[in-house]
């Protein structure tokens, strides 16, 4: 027996099983444009509710996520809780590595910026550091569809 909850996404009720909202929580929680990516789902969980079906389940939430781009390692790693370090390109200054770090950390990512100017001017370590950090984490792939 599972427990379910009733949540509001984008505007619109559903009802979730309790460990498929844990599952989407984390991954919204996780997402810059989170309101943008709340309306996709919402649609494409309607979708799934067409018919006598009235409660998401959690495989629908992990369908619903990789429709969205979302890889399926990914969606393992979400639900394990684990956070991967990625540079975030869409949100850049010029690599991503400081939006990146700040996402990783849970931190400011102008906090991060102020932190490798600052180490720039003492002895150009800043420099290094950064160059070194932009060639070693990965970019992130995840990029909402339009």
């Amino acid at each position: 027996m599972k427990k379910i909850i009733t949540v509001h996404i984008a505007e619109k009720v559903f009802q979730i099983e309790d460990d498929a909202y844990a599952y989407l929580n984390r991954v919204l929680s996780m997402q810059l444009k989170k309101q943008e990516l709340e309306v996709e789902i919402a649609e494409k969980l309607g979708q799934k509710l067409e018919g006598s079906k009235t409660v998401v389940t959690y495989p629908d939430v992990v369908d619903v996520l990789y429709q969205l781009g979302f890889s399926a390692s990914d969606a393992y790693e979400t639900a394990q809780g684990t956070k991967k370090l990625y540079r975030q390109p869409e949100h850049k200054v010029l690599a991503g590595v400081c939006t990146g770090l700040g996402e990783y950390f849970d931190i400011d990512p102008v906090i991060i910026r102020v932190l490798f100017v600052i180490a720039f001017f003492f002895g150009s370590l800043g420099f290094w550091l950064y160059l070194v950090l932009w060639i070693v984490i990965p970019r992130a792939n995840k990029k909402i569809k339009s």
